[in-house]
């Protein structure tokens, strides 16, 4: 049985979870942005009067859902004669542009080119860099300038979008308001967290970003939970939580409004479902009196549980798909036990079992993915055909994708770390940027690779007393099945893949520590390393601005490393 909760465990459990709350929502994102869009019809004009000629230096505007649709602006003294001031022929979704321009003028037009511009804000300012607040807009395009309280002063990921940012809080906002899905490769369940932050707070970047940081914080305890029943310890769960708190890609990753986080997220929770139950069915086979309607309620509801969660791991990603390979590895060999355990020629709770997870594991499954395209159905328009033809094009997407990437890098290198992912930047002054890189922190991956391949070792050592060692097999296989298949995928892959192996990495990072190291100095010391790491890191993670110098020397340890 798992060790008792005490009030001190509970109060450690509960203050490291706020600790990693504060940490992850800390700038995390405005909680205001441009909500209304200018939705004119192609050649339809907008008109900008200054009251006077004023000399222009910049002009900034925030595009909403259509990054192909473009708008051109013309300048005027008079109205009557007009010079081209500028051309926009797209923009990044939901991100403030700056166009820097030169001229004079006192009336400014705006034309719309495309079938179906969505500009939600423009603001102009004058030689000094200032805002120009004082002017009149045509009737037809007052949305286009009613909130300019909220233009910031320049662009950041505080008030616009980054990296993939640019397709998942966006296709949020396309469920909410009904519109045409741009991107189509993945299941939609990550984006219906992100649409249901954006109904309820609006298209802002703390809303867009806000679920998945919520689910970051919230592996926390779940990994907490897991290792308690798993090692039956409170300390060395906490232990767990705590390294795993300050592990890079889990802050920088779950801080990302990507789909990423939801996947690794059910992917931890159904491999604690499956644990749940062969804990069951052990607790059976090893207790003669352990009443059979008892382990009947409680193993069927550990794997119904499972299977919901399989469910939303695949409906968030497909990437889902590699972590229930190793569910029916860990299931058959409990059921097998369970039929040795039941009186013989009997196996009724082994056939029931064996029955119900049609339900749990295909049925239910099946059921999830199913309804999380309820809101893509909708935005499409097209009917259930439409969620149909997106499973052949997702497929086809991913099968064919052999675009080259910068940052992409080969599954074998992720734990060691060659290519981390440059996900943020922005050029403050000549020595000082703001960036943010997603990889691991080093005290736990590189010494995560030393730890796993010695329980591969210990394991075949041991594997005639296999009952004593089950638990680093149990979390070998669940880190195989999320790392390996990537060595048979061709298209394009980065280090973020690796993210849903992590919380494994530091299980079996755990179940060494508890095993064999019984130093208290060594324990403390690893983690404060641990946090050390994280604490000097955290700039180049987070987008706090930082000498460009200071990070290139000490940060970036390798030429592959790159922040600023």
């Amino acid at each position: 049985m798992s060790e008792k909760m005490t009030r001190k465990d509970w109060l450690a459990i509960v203050l490291l979870t706020l600790v990693v709350a504060v940490i992850s929502f800390a700038r995390l994102g405005d909680r205001v942005a441009p909500q209304t869009s200018w939705v004119p019809e192609r050649g339809e004009h907008a008109l900008i009067d200054f009251g006077e000629v004023v000399q222009l230096s910049a002009v900034q505007f925030r595009m909403g859902a259509r990054h192909d649709q473009g708008f051109t602006l013309r300048a005027s003294h008079d109205a009557i004669e007009w010079s081209a001031l500028h051309t926009i022929t797209g923009a990044n979704v939901f991100y403030w542009t700056n166009v820097a321009v030169d001229a004079e003028a006192r009336f400014i037009l705006i034309t719309a080119t495309g079938w179906d511009l969505r500009l939600q804000e423009i603001a102009f300012r004058d030689a000094d860099g200032v805002q120009i607040t004082r002017f009149g807009t045509s009737e037809n395009a007052l949305a286009l300038t009613d909130e300019q309280h909220l233009v910031p002063e320049r662009r950041s990921f505080m008030n616009s979008t980054y990296f993939d940012e640019i397709y998942h809080p966006r296709t949020g906002y396309e469920f909410v308001h009904g519109l045409r899905v741009y991107e189509t490769t993945h299941p939609p369940m990550g984006k219906n967290f992100i649409a249901a932050s954006v109904y309820f707070f609006g298209m802002t970047p703390f809303a867009w970003r806000l679920p998945g940081t919520l689910f970051g914080v919230l592996m926390v305890p779940l990994l907490f939970a897991f290792v308690r029943v798993l090692l039956r310890s409170n300390r060395w769960a906490l232990f767990a939580a705590l390294i795993f708190s300050f592990d890079f890609m889990r802050f920088a990753q779950t801080r990302l409004a990507t789909i990423d986080t939801y996947v690794t997220f059910f992917v931890i929770a159904m491999y604690f479902c499956m644990y749940l139950y062969i804990r069951e069915v052990n607790f059976f086979a090893e207790e003669p009196t352990y009443d059979r309607t008892k382990f009947l309620r409680r193993s069927l509801m550990y794997l119904a549980l499972c299977g919901a969660m399989m469910g939303l791991a695949i409906a968030s990603k497909w990437q889902g798909v590699y972590g229930a390979i190793g569910l029916p590895i860990l299931f058959f060999p409990a059921l097998y036990k369970l039929y040795k355990a039941e009186p013989q020629y009997e196996a009724r709770l082994t056939l029931l079992t064996f029955l119900s997870c049609f339900m749990f594991f295909i049925v239910l499954p099946v059921t999830i993915y199913a309804l999380s395209y309820i809101p893509f159905i909708l935005a499409q328009g097209e009917g259930i055909r439409a969620a149909w033809d997106n499973q052949n094009h997702m497929f086809s997407y991913h099968a064919g994708l052999v675009a080259e990437h910068g940052f992409a890098s080969n599954w074998w290198s992720w734990p060691i770390m060659v290519r981390p992912i440059w996900i943020y930047v922005n050029r403050l002054y000549p020595t000082v940027n703001a960036g943010m890189t997603s990889f691991g922190n080093p005290a736990i991956w590189w010494v995560g690779i030393l730890v796993t391949w010695f329980a591969v070792g210990w394991v075949a050592l041991k594997m005639k007393t296999l009952g004593r060692y089950y638990i680093p097999l149990f979390l070998l296989i669940a880190y195989a099945v999320q790392f390996l298949p990537w060595a048979f995928v061709s298209r394009l892959t980065f280090i973020y893949h690796y993210f849903p192996s992590v919380p494994f990495v530091v299980l079996l990072i755990t179940w060494f520590f508890q095993r064999f190291i019984n130093n208290k100095k060594i324990i403390y010391g690893y983690v404060a390393v641990v946090i050390a790491l994280f604490v000097f890191f955290y700039p180049v993670l987070s987008g706090v601005p930082m000498n460009v110098w200071f990070v290139r020397t000490f940060h970036a340890w390798f030429p592959t490393w790159v922040f600023m």
